[in-house]
């Protein structure tokens, strides 16, 4: 049990940050927590942004999870709109902009991740955005015109399209990859979701890499290695990095993949140091190698886990798997696990059907499946995401698909909604 005197910092405002405060105050009533955030607002729902914020469909007060006030009457004293420029391992404190210091005797690290801009010709043109924040989406929906370019054709994009699309942008849509949603779904589930894109007359060019950009101090286009498209505006949705800069110059291990490296107690390699969420790397359940799981649905469990361990209660976090979701234009769609991409030279069998009003492609490996990827209407995929956990076999994984009835069975009930929800974490 942690002792009344010590001292938490947790550095972030996310989903991990808070799912660590409150771990750590579940464990303990009295000890101190200090919350320091770059940004200055309350945890705020990012999923909401590109899906409806963006469009109008929700208004600024609903972005928010959590009012300033709440964190006082959960005990955290919070430090928002200060950037922390260092962390000073040996004494134990971290330095903020203002030459101001924080002690601490427990640090969680759970800065997020940020987003990637490419060192493209003009990339520095007003009204170029990306798409991370919630001051993002206010600079997005401040600036005017009527023709946008969205380069990047994951959930993010493909939301941000739709958004402003309902908002009366003329909106193309520019994808690397040979198809949209590249990184979840295969060609033919795909190219479902890219027809419903391009019926509600959104310009979708896939295979197509943008290059540059044209304008004097505004853009006025977007130079890609087929063609020329003008616009007032550009969004850049190409992923997300973990940030992990200062736990990098503190001297703390960074994995392969550029996450932060720890072990199933979210503890760092430095002592009294841990870290969750978008800026950690862990391992896949599935392959056991390790992964970049950018999602709400791990950050959150990663969090919870860090808190407890902070607060002295040891808990484990097993791995994660990547689960994600979309809705497009009420065409819900789910991947879980891995594409054929992400196996690149494994030796799969693939097995599609539709049972239920839900199309569904399964990627089986040495007779394990290692992905699923579902269409239509779907209403809980609990059973599915545990079954892929414990390595159930291919009749089993069949019989869940056919049996609407097992799809709402505890204990392993989850509804589809967090993951479309939250879905558009993944990159």
């Amino acid at each position: 049990m942690q002792q009344k005197d010590n001292h938490t910092v947790i550095l972030g405002n996310g989903v991990a940050g808070n799912s660590a405060a409150s771990a750590i105050r579940k464990e303990n009533e009295n000890g101190s927590i200090t919350m320091i955030s770059q940004e200055p607002f309350p945890e705020y729902r990012a999923c909401v942004l590109s899906k409806k914020y963006i469009a109008g469909d929700i208004e600024w007060e609903k972005v928010f999870l959590k009012k300033l006030e709440d964190y006082s009457k959960e005990g955290i004293k919070i430090l928002f709109g200060k950037r922390v420029t260092r962390i000073d391992t040996e004494k134990g404190r971290v330095i903020i902009n203002d030459n101001h210091t924080v002690s601490y005797d427990k640090l969680i690290i759970a800065t997020g991740g940020k987003p990637i801009v490419p060192p493209l010709p003009g990339v520095d043109k007003e009204g170029i955005f990306t798409l991370k924040s919630l001051q993002d989406a206010e600079n997005i929906l401040r600036f005017s015109g009527r023709k946008v370019v969205v380069i990047g054709a994951g959930p993010i994009g493909i939301e941000a399209s739709i958004s402003l699309r309902k908002r009366g942008w003329q909106v193309s849509l520019v994808e690397l990859m040979s198809r949209v949603l590249p990184t979840m779904f295969d060609e033919k589930p795909s190219s479902v979701l890219e027809k419903r894109i391009e019926d509600y007359g959104i310009q979708v060019l896939t295979g197509e890499k943008a290059t540059g950009f044209q304008g004097d101090k505004r853009v006025q286009s977007v130079i890609t290695d087929k063609r020329e498209i003008e616009c007032d505006m550009v969004i850049l949705v190409l992923g997300i990095r973990p940030e992990v800069g200062l736990a990098n110059e503190a001297g703390i291990e960074i994995g392969s993949l550029g996450g932060i490296k720890v072990n199933e107690q979210m503890m760092t390699n430095v002592k009294n140091i841990y870290a969750c969420g978008d800026c950690v790397e862990t391992r896949d359940v599935i392959t056991g190698k390790n992964i970049l799981c950018l999602l709400w649905f791990n950050g959150k469990k990663q969090g919870e886990v860090a808190g407890y361990n902070a607060a002295e209660n040891g808990r484990n976090f097993h791995g994660g798997m990547i689960v994600g979701g979309v809705d497009v234009l009420g065409t819900n769609a789910v991947s879980i696990g891995h594409t054929k991409s992400s196996l690149r030279g494994a030796r799969l069998k693939v097995i599609e059907g539709e049972t239920n009003k839900v199309y569904h492609r399964l990627l089986v490996s040495d007779g394990v499946l290692v992905g699923a990827q579902l269409i239509g209407e779907i209403p809980e995929i609990g059973p599915l995401v545990s079954a892929i956990r414990r390595h159930d076999s291919l009749k089993k994984i069949r019989s869940i698909l056919e049996d609407g009835s097992l799809l709402s069975l505890n204990p392993l009930y989850i509804k589809l909604y967090p993951f479309i929800s939250e879905g558009s974490l993944l990159t």
